[in-house]
């Protein structure tokens, strides 16, 4: 009768810690249900006045070699001046398989933009080695700018 009492005892141990586990798991998978344009807007009320201008999502398709067929909206700024290499993007993803796909897509852009600024924009060459790129769930998120850190926070605040 006591070995019967301490299996059970086991058993119940192993289920709580696996429910535990799975809890801990779903909490940390990240990303958003909100509409992208209600995340986004506290991140670009935050970037300093006139430093990046809205661009289109066939312009993000086109600068970072993105699938937009594989997005729910895309939220892109970048600097108009070509000696700034100022940019914000952020993507809601439909699903966050896709997410490894567009970071890797977002650091060639950077690793590109390194090459080109590496020998004669020290400045731009340090924004692009201080860049942001994060995932949290079907959410990407990317910035190049002065103010990387403090954009990066509104937007975890936001999600």
């Amino acid at each position: 009768m006591k070995q019967k009492k301490y299996v059970f005892i086991e058993v119940l141990c192993i289920a709580g810690l696996a429910a535990f586990i799975t809890m801990l798991c779903l909490s940390r998978a990240g990303g958003t249900q909100k509409e992208l344009s209600e995340v986004a807007a506290p991140v670009v009320e935050a970037m300093q006045e006139g430093e990046m201008t809205k661009k289109s999502n066939a312009d993000a398709a086109k600068t970072f070699q993105l699938d937009l067929t594989k997005t729910e909206d895309v939220v892109y700024y970048s600097n108009d001046n070509i000696m700034d290499v100022s940019e914000l993007l952020i993507v809601k993803l439909k699903d966050s398989e896709d997410a490894s796909e567009f970071e890797d897509a977002i650091k060639v852009r950077i690793n590109d933009r390194k090459n080109l600024y590496k020998s004669y924009a020290p400045e731009q060459y340090s924004l692009l080695n201080n860049s942001i790129v994060e995932v949290s769930g079907n959410t990407v998120f990317y910035c190049t700018s002065q103010n990387a850190d403090k954009l990066y926070d509104v937007f975890k605040n936001a999600l």
